[in-house]
């Protein structure tokens, strides 16, 4: 199959599955039932472009299946279980909602369904374009992706992990600030950067630089300068007590090791 099919019919099954959902909101009047397709859909990607591609893989491209696959379908329960245990709609959904009213009924097709599915095919593009290399061993870069990328799947885990065991037994509106948070605002932001880096250096290896590069910065740059950490930082600091004083003395994203480094002496 042509290298443009094999591109194209992923982004076209992605969009198929988050415009199914869009009724489906509507009928709940949740626009939050986007996010059951936005983990698992990264791994569904690359495992339709591998698959159709006709291409044997190699231990490399298996291995950025493999850890594609296991991070999006971690996120994709975690944030399916949020939503059942929340039971209503997520708040950032609800605040757009109120921004696009009146008329948000139709709008959310393009502003959340769509938009979630054309962001989701970019980002998915550098690791389906590790797939389609050919077949390749795994070297010492790939090694190095792959332990980078473990280690931002961890860190993830850990975060979401803690602030789920921390929401199951607060009081609604309480403000967690221990374990990692205690050190960064967003360590499960952190985290997923971490893991598109790994990524990114497993695609690296077999010369695919523009690959390679794009989506750990389109994952960056969507996570720290537009829906990521600015929408939950003016959310919380709107609907939290103490968050302002959290943030100011917390970084986001970055952490502070001489500061980390007091906090464990003291």
């Amino acid at each position: 199959m042509s290298g443009l099919a094999v591109y194209l019919i992923p982004l076209l099954v992605t969009l198929g599955v988050f415009v199914a959902l869009w009724p489906i909101s509507l009928r709940l009047r949740d626009a939050s039932v986007v996010d059951i397709w936005w983990g698992p859909g990264f791994g569904a990607q690359i495992v339709l472009a591998a698959w159709w591609s006709g291409n044997a893989l190699g231990p490399r491209e298996w291995m950025l299946v493999a850890l594609v696959c296991l991070w999006s379908l971690r996120l994709g329960w975690v944030l399916t279980a949020r939503r059942a245990r929340a039971g209503s709609e997520d708040p950032r959904y609800t605040v757009l909602r109120d921004a696009w009213h009146p008329g948000f009924w139709w709008k959310s097709l393009f502003v959340v369904f769509l938009l979630q599915g054309i962001l989701q095919w970019l980002i998915a593009l550098g690791p389906m374009a590790g797939v389609l290399a050919g077949q390749n061993n795994i070297g010492v870069v790939a090694a190095i992706g792959a332990a980078i990328a473990a280690a931002g799947l961890g860190l993830e885990a850990l975060a979401d992990r803690q602030l789920d065991k921390f929401k199951r037994t607060a009081e609604p509106g309480a403000l967690f600030t221990g374990g990692l948070r205690a050190h960064l605002r967003h360590p499960n932001y952190l985290g997923e950067v971490v893991f598109w880096i790994g990524v990114g250096l497993i695609v690296a290896e077999g010369g695919l630089w523009i690959a390679a590069l794009w989506s750990p910065l389109l994952i960056t740059v969507l996570l720290t300068r537009l829906s990521g950490v600015p929408m939950l930082d003016e959310r919380l600091s709107a609907t939290r007590p103490g968050y302002a004083a959290y943030r100011r003395a917390v970084p986001g994203f970055i952490p502070r090791f001489r500061a980390w480094r007091q906090r464990r002496a003291a």
